[in-house]
């Protein structure tokens, strides 16, 4: 660095001593007579303020107040929730007024019910069982529960069938002043295919076995003509899961059970479906078309003779009975078998 003349050093040291001084620089003091003296030339730099020293702290990065709003919902008031109105999804989450719903394991629904009235929920369980943490006053009776509640708050429930949680209703209540109700909740496919078979409803056992065996088919029968559910029996849709459905085989008539429905009893269980006429002319159903080894009755209803693309529904009633054992088959004599 050049050496300054110290008269120009004292200039730039008295301009910013003030500076200096406010920021706690100490500034050395040289005699007035230094340079007289002989003393060396002397190097001044003007006072470095202690702002423009570069700190090796690391900076932290600033994080903005909308990441604590942004895409985080807020929770539900009780007012929104009675009125379907909600803050993060009211496409999803608005009252289902409906009194048939069908739902996913696990998908919870917001169904609107009477205060101060006793509320009936039909489930899809032979035998439902309810966890909860409400006040709200719940009993079961077979399939259906029934639930009343003197609050406003909402009333959730977990409903299952006894001894299979896995796959569960998830319903929240919302207490009205509005009649009283009766809600009809289904499963779809995907949930009811994680249900293990349903034991023998003790209920369907006690009807079939109080009266003959002929009269129960006759009973079981007419109640399907007339669009009923047997005493005790519960109904399933048909899945790709369901590998016991009817075989029927007749010329000009072709029989559908994939798309329809079945209905579990104890001893019995039914099979509802379609059949129609593909032919050009008129076809008689054949109620053996659909015989097999466990098949203890069938029937066509409302007609059993169909003209060109006519349908009608065919009901075969099939017996509960354990798979037959496998067997070593006999080779015939007469095809050559030794």
């Amino acid at each position: 660095m050049k050496p300054i003349p110290f008269m120009t050093a004292l200039a730039l040291a008295l301009g910013g001593v003030h500076e200096a001084q406010a920021a706690g620089i100490d500034i050395p003091v040289i005699p007035a007579n230094h340079a007289e003296q002989g003393g060396p030339a002397i190097s001044v730099q003007a006072p470095v303020h202690p702002s423009s020293v570069r700190s090796t702290t690391p900076e932290i990065p600033s994080v903005s107040r909308s990441v604590m709003t942004e895409g985080v919902p807020r929770p539900i008031t009780l007012s929104q929730a009675r009125s379907g109105q909600t803050t993060t999804n009211p496409a999803s989450m608005e009252l289902n007024h409906a009194s048939h719903i069908r739902l996913r394991s696990g998908e919870n629904v917001l169904v609107p019910i009477a205060r101060y009235q006793l509320n009936r929920i039909v489930t899809p369980f032979d035998k439902p069982e309810v966890k909860t943490t409400s006040s709200a006053t719940t009993e079961i009776l077979n399939n259906i529960v029934y639930v009343a509640s003197s609050d406003e708050a909402p009333v959730t429930l977990f409903i299952n069938d006894k001894g299979n949680p896995g796959v569960a209703l998830s319903i929240t209540l919302i207490p009205q002043t509005i009649p009283a109700r009766e809600v009809s909740f289904e499963l779809d496919e995907q949930s009811l295919a994680g249900i293990r078979q349903p034991l023998a409803s003790e209920e369907a056992e006690k009807w079939e076995t109080s009266q003959p065996y002929v009269a129960t088919i006759k009973d079981v029968m007419r109640d399907l003509a007339l669009g009923q559910t047997p005493s005790g029996y519960s109904m399933k849709p048909v899945t790709a899961n369901t590998y016991d459905l009817p075989r029927c085989v007749q010329n000009g008539l072709a029989f559908d059970f994939s798309r329809g429905q079945q209905m579990l009893g104890h001893n019995l269980k039914v099979f509802i479906g379609v059949a129609k006429n593909t032919s050009s002319q008129p076809v008689e159903f054949k109620e053996a078309a659909c015989g097999n080894w466990d098949v203890a009755a069938v029937a066509a209803y409302p007609r059993n003779i169909l003209t060109p693309q006519e349908r009608t529904e065919v009901f075969v009633i099939m017996r509960n009975a354990p798979e037959r054992a496998r067997t070593t088959p006999r080779p015939s004599l007469l095809s050559g078998g030794q």
